[in-house]
């Protein structure tokens, strides 16, 4: 390790009081300078020699000071050559300006993760998931009284110990899966800050239970939903679900849906050109999962009666799920009504009905791929029987 003050000048005025400021290099690779917060004029600093020039009182008092600073950055570094414990220039700075501590509990592990989070992630929809598993790691740590738990000891058994406690609370197992992927996040993070030195959860796998309901409307029920008696204000609630089976859109993008949005394509007819809302606002996938449908005549048919997309329905998603329930027990639907069941049913039509390929159809659902297509509709007999043709 090599310790060396420098005096950084001051820009405007050269000739005024420099900041002594110090860095360390470790292995060849430097840590970012930090301040001594000690002044000196430039013609008092002697760089050779590392100290300051002169007899006076405050001369001796900062340069004991400087003594003192290159002493406990040799003893700290010290401190983990004895234990074996490899450590870079910039750690051993964080650690020595209080930057980062030496030891963290699990729960400030949890803390800094969920800043990482606020930092990294712009959209509201990712950010309330990531809040919500992380309230629910917090409240594991509390009924478990590992709040003060030290970092290095949440093991592998801890992790199995937050999964029986989740299928307590009466969790999914798929759920329970994307909570411990924030688990294995906050743990890695704390490795690349290298606040940890070994990631015990790097092992750690929980699979996902296959599970693919394709579950749909069939044209006859689209068709007892469309023209079934309703009142004024469950006739919206119908209409916005039938738009959504008609266009593919989910919830929050069938509610934010502009007329901007609405094109018209290479075949002359009217399109829909929709990012994805979890993709919307997001630098990282900027440009990226956007949907693509040419809309039919019966979408079109609910925008006019509307007077624009805009003018569409606006309801709260848990509003909108309470009143699905009503329609689909009013009209002896005994598949739960959701947004979800419109999608599918809007990729049966498309498989089935209309025979658009997978490709096409993960286009106009705002999938970069067909893999998961599946989760949405699969081939029938009808199909298969339309494409089958022996010689």
């Amino acid at each position: 390790m090599r310790i060396l003050f420098k005096i950084r000048l001051n820009k405007r005025n050269p000739s005024a009081k420099a900041v002594i400021y110090c860095r360390v290099r470790i292995d060849g690779i430097t840590a970012n300078d930090f301040s001594t917060f000690i002044q000196v004029m430039p013609e008092s600093w002697d760089a050779e020699k590392q100290l300051i020039k002169g007899g006076s009182l405050r001369a001796r008092d900062d340069n004991n000071t400087l003594k003192q600073i290159h002493s406990d950055l040799t003893k700290l570094h010290l401190h983990f050559q004895i234990n074996e414990e490899f450590i870079s220039a910039q750690h051993l700075v964080d650690i020595f300006t209080k930057k980062h501590q030496i030891t963290y509990t699990f729960s400030q592990l949890v803390d800094l993760f969920e800043k990482h989070v606020l930092a990294t992630y712009s959209n509201e929809g990712t950010r309330r998931n990531y809040n919500t598993r992380i309230e629910n790691i917090r409240l594991f740590l509390e009924e478990q009284k590992w709040t003060n738990l030290q970092a290095e000891r949440f093991t592998l058994g801890c992790a199995d110990e937050f999964v029986r406690w989740a299928r307590v609370r009466g969790l999914d197992n798929n759920y329970i899966v994307r909570h411990t992927q924030v688990l294995k996040n906050i743990t890695e993070s704390a490795v690349r800050s290298e606040i940890l030195k070994i990631d015990k959860l790097a092992a750690f796998v929980l699979k996902k239970k296959e599970k693919v309901n394709t579950d749909h409307l069939t044209r006859a029920q689209l068709i007892h939903l469309d023209r079934f008696d309703w009142r004024p204000e469950l006739r919206r609630i119908v209409d916005l679900f039938l738009f959504s089976v008609y266009s593919g859109l989910h919830y929050e993008d069938a509610q934010t849906l502009t007329s901007d949005e609405i094109r018209t394509g290479i075949d002359g007819r009217k399109w829909l050109f929709k990012p994805r809302g979890k993709y919307a606002e997001s630098e990282f996938f900027a440009g990226e999962s956007v949907q693509i449908v040419p809309l039919s005549d019966e979408a079109l048919a609910l925008i006019e009666k509307y007077g624009s997309v805009e003018l569409l329905p606006k309801i709260s998603n848990s509003g909108y799920n309470d009143w699905l329930k009503q329609i689909q027990h009013m009209a002896g639907i005994k598949l739960n009504l959701t947004v979800k069941i419109a999608r599918k049913t809007f990729t049966n039509v498309m498989l089935n009905e209309l025979g658009v390929s997978e490709e096409s159809v993960a286009a106009m659902l705002g999938h970069s791929s067909t893999k998961h297509v599946r989760y949405y509709g699969k081939a029938n007999e009808e199909r298969v029987a339309r494409e089958v043709v022996y010689k």
